[in-house]
């Protein structure tokens, strides 16, 4: 037997589809506790119990990631990562399997090393795919009322029978039996700030606080920008787990603060119940329910002050701040609107819509460079089931017809992070100027009735707006919007921010 070091990659494939499964807040979060259980403390444990593995150096372990650097021998340690495949199966009812790529290390060669890992684990992604089905489904065996898998278990909840499928279960019992490692985390940091509050129960619980818009509530998913492409710059193991450890240290600060600041800081009233409950966090990917009036905001406030925290930590490196020229990291965001009862893979699916599009307008920003990218922030709201896609729900609602044969965007989403401050900013002042809210809506509809009406119909409106005519007019200007109010004459199409603006101010609280 020869022993020899490796570097060792694992990943989890698909970790959305298995965390966010069902529509269940509870289930979420055990699925997402059971999952950083199973990463940060489990994969460890369980190398170091082996026998015949002499050494682990763990490199980084979270956000459905991990990497270590073990010694042992080549054919036993395969067998060992094989059994973790079946455990990782085993404890969530087959919701998820374990990828993993090993290459051998001498303590010089990190990144090849990496590199080669990688494309092991990315083989068995590709080659081994992992599509978790139900069983064949008769006339006689019940489903999973989470999901459409066939059920095996009954549990009571508030009196009612529920029947559930392994893994639907699994996640149910581990919310209700482990230690939530993200509410512990939080709950520890606002006491430490003089704040006592509990943890919502159902998404209803959220929407029930939001107090502009009574059950309207927000789906915000962030992530990191170029993340990858600074990764491949790492050359050696300590700075990987320097740049992971500041990633993800970095997005649970900003993630805590926020909402210190958001719901508790300089509020008339606290609130006994948290109006917001964060679904994943780990690496540089954050997914926050949340009240609808709350979500820009507090939007805004971790965009910036991720930024300005890992600006901070990297100035003690002196690889980071040359790479990124000293401008920190940054994330983009995508927000979307909708009801506490609005089926929560909607929310998802066009939240991970709208990241995506705020991250393609980031890459193309005047300022953006190899190893950056500013933060853009898109939003959409969405008012019946039926308008799952953001983009499709632009194009044929937001998207008409100009006099001389070019399109008019009623929108100017996504926006730079400087220029969603300034949005929300101008929302804000609208929404407490002496504007009654029937004409405020009536602002807002106005460009929808096209380029000629809609002018007329907007500057009848703004002539009889009053002390408040120069809120409307600031706010247009900002946005290149005033010399032809309330259009943006562009090269291709032109657009107006109006309708961004009084969507935004709907969800602003008023300021007594």
């Amino acid at each position: 037997m020869k022993e020899k070091t490796y570097l060792i990659v694992m990943g989890i494939p698909s970790i959305k589809k298995y965390v966010f499964g069902t529509d269940r807040l509870m289930e979420i979060r055990g699925a997402s506790s059971l999952l950083d259980n199973l990463i940060r403390h489990e994969i460890e444990d369980f190398l170091k119990k082996c026998t015949d593995i002499i050494e682990v150096d763990t490199v980084f372990t979270g956000g459905g990631s991990a990497q270590f650097i073990i010694k042992s021998d080549e054919e036993k340690l395969g067998k060992y990562l094989r059994d973790l495949e079946g455990i990782f199966i085993n404890k969530t009812g087959g919701g998820i399997r374990l990828i993993w790529g090993k290459a051998e290390y001498d303590g010089s060669n990190y990144q090849e090393a990496m590199e080669r890992a990688h494309l092991e684990s990315e083989s068995q992604r590709e080659e081994k795919p992992f599509v978790p089905t139900s069983q064949l489904h008769t006339g006689f065996i019940r489903e999973c009322n989470s999901c459409s898998k066939m059920a095996g278990y009954i549990t009571v909840e508030q009196n009612k029978q529920r029947l559930l499928c392994n893994e639907c279960y699994l996640k149910l019992k581990y919310n209700r039996n482990a230690r939530e490692y993200l509410w512990d985390d939080l709950s520890k940091f606002l006491q430490k700030k003089h704040v006592v509050v509990e943890r919502p129960d159902t998404f209803e619980q959220i929407g029930e606080q939001c107090s502009v818009r009574n059950g309207y509530t927000a789906l915000i998913y962030a992530d990191g920008n170029v993340m990858g492409k600074i990764i491949k710059q790492i050359k050696d193991k300590t700075q990987y787990q320097f740049f992971s450890k500041t990633v993800e240290d970095s997005i649970r600060k900003a993630c805590y603060e926020a909402i210190y600041e958001t719901f508790f800081e300089s509020v008339k009233e606290r609130p006994t119940i948290l109006p917001a409950e964060v679904l994943l966090l780990g690496g540089d990917d954050l997914l926050v329910y949340l009240t609808a009036e709350s979500a820009f905001p507090f939007a805004i406030k971790l965009a910036k002050k991720f930024n300005e925290e890992t600006k901070r930590v990297f100035a003690n490196s002196p690889f980071f701040p040359e790479l990124l020229e000293g401008k920190g990291l940054t994330i983009s965001l995508g927000i979307a609107y909708g009801k506490s009862h609005t089926p929560f893979s909607i929310m998802l699916e066009q939240a991970e819509e709208l990241l995506h599009t705020a991250k393609k307008k980031g890459s193309q920003d005047k300022n953006a460079g190899i190893y950056y990218a500013p933060s853009y922030i898109d939003y959409h709201i969405s008012t019946n089931f039926n308008q799952v896609s953001v983009k499709e729900s632009r194009t044929a609602h937001m998207k008409i017809h100009g006099t001389d044969g070019r399109f008019i965007k009623l929108y100017q989403r996504p926006y730079s992070l400087e220029d969603a401050e300034t949005l929300l900013e101008h929302a804000e002042n609208l929404k407490n100027s002496n504007i009654p809210g029937t004409r405020l809506n009536r602002l807002g509809n106005a460009p929808t009735m096209g380029k000629v009406y809609g002018t007329i119909e907007f500057l009848n409106l703004y002539t009889r707006a009053g002390d408040s005519r120069e809120a409307v007019g600031k706010a247009l200007d900002s946005f290149d919007c005033f010399t032809h109010m309330p259009w943006k004459n562009e090269i291709k199409d032109d657009s107006t921010v109006l309708v961004d603006l009084i969507e935004l101010a709907g969800f602003c609280k008023r300021i007594n």
